[in-house]
This record gives structure tokens, sequence and C-alpha cells, in this order.
């Protein structure tokens, strides 16, 4: 059996804990004792041939977004509630889009993925898909509306990007530390690395300034943090985009967090064959296996990987000499991999090539500026109330 394959025990235990979940729902459905559904959308993409559809159906908690709380117990408090969510598995769900539908089922864990071809004559652009909830029954009519991106002609290329030590400053050693910065802390006092707007909004606006270049993070972080993350982005003027997360927890391939980060993979070529035949530049960090696995890609994809961004975080020994030799081995397969010290650097090479105009270049150097004179390390807050 291949080491990436869940054992016997975990897949029996799986099963056990779907089962279980699927008859207490059921039960409390019965006693009257579970909370109305809720469905909530995730940013969908794709091209004006087929688009990807997603979201979750849960019980509703009533606990929006990122948390607002400021002091470490509120925090806690509403992080233990974005975490400890109930599921609604086999949920029947109508998907409208013009005059279009069609109808999907949540799995075991409530999630909701379909591929739907969209109207004709759509434009390119962030649209919206409506989601109806058809069963379970509720008392009141449940639907949302999910946004999803239609990439068209006009644009350039792709974006794909880590997270965490990509986007966000989450570099801690101390793994408490590091815990308390994911998880408890305000979104507000969470620190984007500087100028990574500026530069991802160029890189959207493309070499002609509205190429509307489609742009999509991939992170190991979990699913329940997608509204933290969602909203994040868009405080910190970062470029709205598809979020792909992980389930954590017990599945059919496993559990979660453990491992490397291997579902990254399946995540990013789910994406190039959808938005087929974009090329892409891939942008992560060398403190994981973003290195490795977007060698994978350049050689999965010929001719699909424009470039490799990778950002120098706290490393292992060893680790500059492997990001060295990875460099080298997508040269090789027909790409190019550039490791930066600051998003200044990236720009400046984005620019070069021609993925950029110059003069947003000026910008990115302005808005890191900025930010160095207004930031505030997060962690000092720990160190008042920890």
């Amino acid at each position: 059996m291949s080491s990436r394959s869940p054992s016997a025990l975990v897949r029996a235990a799986f099963h056990v804990e779907h089962q279980f979940e699927s008859l207490s729902y059921r039960l409390r459905s019965k006693l009257n004792l579970a909370r109305p559904p809720r469905i909530l959308p995730y940013r969908g993409y794709g091209t004006t041939r087929a688009c990807v559809v997603k979201g979750r159906v849960l019980e509703d908690r009533y606990e929006r977004a990122a948390l607002k709380q400021r002091t470490l117990v509120g925090s806690a408090v509403a992080s233990w509630k974005r975490f400890a969510t109930l599921e609604i598995p086999h949920a029947r769900v109508e998907v409208r889009w013009g005059e279009r539908t069609w109808e999907c089922v949540s799995d075991e864990e409530g999630f909701l993925e379909i591929t739907v071809e969209p109207p004709d004559g759509i434009t390119p652009g962030w649209h919206e898909v409506e989601l109806s909830l058809l069963s379970p029954a509720s008392t009141s009519a449940v639907k949302v509306k999910a946004p999803v991106v239609v990439a068209g002609r006009e644009a350039e290329f792709g974006i794909i990007s880590d997270i965490d030590d990509t986007v966000i400053v989450t570099e801690v050693t101390n793994l408490f530390k590091r815990a308390y910065a994911l998880f408890l802390t305000d979104h507000r006092l969470r620190l984007p690395f500087e100028g990574v707007d500026a530069f991802y909004e160029a890189l959207a606006q493309g070499r002609s300034g509205q190429a509307g270049n489609p742009i999509f993070y991939v992170s190991s972080s979990p699913w329940n943090l997608y509204e933290h993350l969602d909203e994040y982005l868009a405080l910190h003027r970062i470029p709205a985009g598809p979020l792909l997360l992980r389930d954590w927890g017990l599945s059919r391939t496993g559990i979660a967090p453990g491992g490397g980060h291997g579902h990254k993979l399946d995540k990013i070529r789910s994406i190039l064959r959808a938005m087929e035949p974009l090329p892409f530049l891939l942008i992560g960090d060398s403190g994981q296996e973003d290195a490795e696995h977007y060698r994978s890609i350049v050689r999965e994809f010929p001719g699909r990987i424009r470039c490799v961004y990778i950002r120098n975080v706290r490393q292992k020994p060893g680790r500059e000499h492997a990001i060295t030799a990875i460099a080298e081995e997508i040269r090789l397969a027909g790409s190019v991999m550039l490791a930066m010290d600051d998003t200044v650097t990236a720009a400046e090479h984005a620019a070069r090539h021609g993925w950029i105009r110059w003069q947003e270049v000026a910008e990115v150097e302005a808005r890191k500026e900025e930010a160095e004179a207004l930031e505030t390390p997060v962690l000092d807050r720990f160190e008042q109330e920890a």
C-alpha cells in the first residue's frame, strides 16, 4: 500500500465518525435541537467554457467572518466557534446561473463542488451564482450568492499563491505563539508582507493594465478559516480570488494536519486543468515544500508555468542549498525560479519580463515603505495578554 494511502484504521475511523455525525444530526433534527442550515459560499472559478462552483452546508452558529474581540478570552471563544462546525452531509442544493439550473449534493463534511457551463455570452470578471437549499427542510428559505471569477481572452496569465509566510507574516519559531498568531488574533492585527497588496494588484492588471488576470490562494490552513482569510485579503487591499484550503480532521484520505503539504499539488493541478491553456505564475516561500511542489508542477505542465517566485524566510540548515538546486532543476525544465528577500525584487523581475507595468514597481516600493512605517509586531500583544 502506498505511504500516501490512508490506513485501514483511518478509513474505519472516518466511517465511524461519519455515521455518528449523521445519526447525531438526524436525532437533533427530530428533537428540534439542530440549528438552522446555512450555505457558506466559496469563490469559484473557470473560463467561458466551464466553471467550478463551491460551497459548504453547515448548521448556523451565527459566527460571521473574522473575529472582532480584542481580548484573548474573547478571541479564543470565537476561534472555537469557527472550528467546532456542525456539517450537514447529503444536503441537496440547487445551483442557478441565469436560466440554467443544476443540483448537487454535499459530501460527508458538507462540502459542495460542481462544474457547470456558464450562460452563453458570459463576460470575463466576477459573477454571482445562486445556491438554494432543497433539503433538509428549513423554516425559511436558505439562499446565497456564490462569487465565480471567469477568465476571458484578455487574461495574460493566472497567479497561484501560498498564504502563510508568502502573503501573511506567520514565521514564528515557538509553536504556541504560532498557533496564537494564526487562530486567536484579530485579523486586523495580522500583517501582510510589505508591498504584497500592490504587487498582486499589479499582477492582476498585467501588462495591459486591464487584463483581469485571475489569482488563486492555496493554503494548508483549514476551511474553517475561509471567511477569516477572505475578509483579511479585503481589509489589506489584496486582490480577491478563490481560496483553496484544507479539511482538518479525519477524511477519506487521512488525518490533517499531519504529514506534508501534498494536498496543495492536487489543488494546483485542478486549477491548471480548469483554466487551460492559461499560463501561470506560482508564488510561495522557502519554509515549507512550495519549491518542491512547484518543481513538480513545472514538469507536469510543460510550457504553462512562466515563473516561480519563492520568498526567503527563516530556514533550516541546508535549506538554502536545496532551494538553489531546485531553481536549477526548474530552469532545466523550461521555466525560471527567483528566490527573493522582498516584494520589490519580485516586482522588478516581473516588470523586466513584461508581466506588469514598470510604474507599478514604484507603487510596490511606496506601499512597502508605508507598511514598514506603520508596522507593529502582532506578537507584542501576545506578550501583554499571555
